[in-house]
C-alpha cells in the first residue's frame, strides 16, 4: 500500500505540469474549408488529432492526481504509530518552490500537437517519473504546498524504526515552535506523514 502511495503522489507531483502544458497548448488548428463529403467533426479530429490525445492524457493525468490526494487524505488518518518525541524538525521551505521551478517549468513544451513534440513529452514525463521513483524528491509536491501541507527534516528522539536517521515528515499547518508527542505514518521508507497529537 505504502508503495503504492508513493507512486499516486508522483503522479500527483507533476500534475501541475498536466494542467500547464493544457493551457499553454490549447489552440487548435481551424478548419478553412470542407470537401463535398467531409463532416465538419471528423475533419477537425483529422487535423488536431495529436493535439487532442496529448490534452486527453492530460485531463486523465489530472483526474488520477484528484484521486491520488483522495486516496492521501484516507490514508493519513488510519493505523498511525504513536507517542513519539523529536529530537530535532527543521523546515524545508523552498522545497515544493524549488521542485516546480526546477522539474516543472522548463518541461513545458509549446509544440505537443505535432508527432515529434508529443514524444518528447511523452519520454521527458517518463524518464521524470524515473527518476522521482529512485528518489525521494516526490515529498516536494507542489499540490501538497498549496493545500497546506508542509515538510519537515526531523529526527526522532527515541525510535528502534529510524534510530538517530533523519526523516522527511509531510505535515498538515505548521509545527508548533516547541512540538509535544508526534503521530506518524510511513509514506515510503524514511518518508513520513505527521501530526502533533494535541492538535
Amino acid at each position: 500500500m505504502n508503495l503504492s502511495l508513493k507512486h499516486k503522489l508522483m503522479l500527483q507531483s507533476l500534475s501541475p505540469l498536466a494542467f500547464l502544458t493544457i493551457v499553454r497548448n490549447f489552440k487548435f488548428t481551424p478548419i478553412s474549408k470542407l470537401g463535398e463529403n467531409q463532416s465538419y467533426w471528423g475533419e477537425f479530429v483529422h487535423l488536431n488529432n495529436v493535439l487532442i490525445v496529448v490534452l486527453l492524457l492530460c485531463v486523465t493525468w489530472i483526474l488520477a492526481a484528484v484521486i491520488s490526494f483522495i486516496s492521501f487524505t484516507a490514508f493519513r488518518w488510519t493505523d498511525k504509530k504513536q507517542g513519539y518525541q523529536l529530537s530535532s524538525f527543521v523546515e524545508k521551505e523552498d522545497a515544493s518552490l524549488n521542485f516546480f521551478m526546477t522539474m516543472i517549468i522548463p518541461l513545458l513544451i509549446d509544440d505537443v500537437g505535432t508527432i515529434q513534440g508529443a514524444i518528447t513529452f511523452l519520454i521527458i514525463v517518463a524518464m521524470m517519473c524515473a527518476l522521482l521513483s529512485k528518489t525521494h524528491l516526490y515529498y516536494a509536491n507542489p499540490v501538497l504546498a498549496i493545500l497546506g501541507y508542509r515538510v519537515y527534516e526531523i529526527t526522532f528522539e527515541s525510535n528502534t524504526d529510524f534510530n538517530n536517521e533523519v526523516c522527511l515528515a509531510v505535515v498538515k499547518g505548521r509545527f508548533l515552535k516547541n512540538p509535544g508527542t508526534v503521530e506518524y505514518k510511513v509514506i515510503n521508507d524514511t518518508v513520513l506523514y505527521m501530526k502533533e497529537m494535541n492538535k
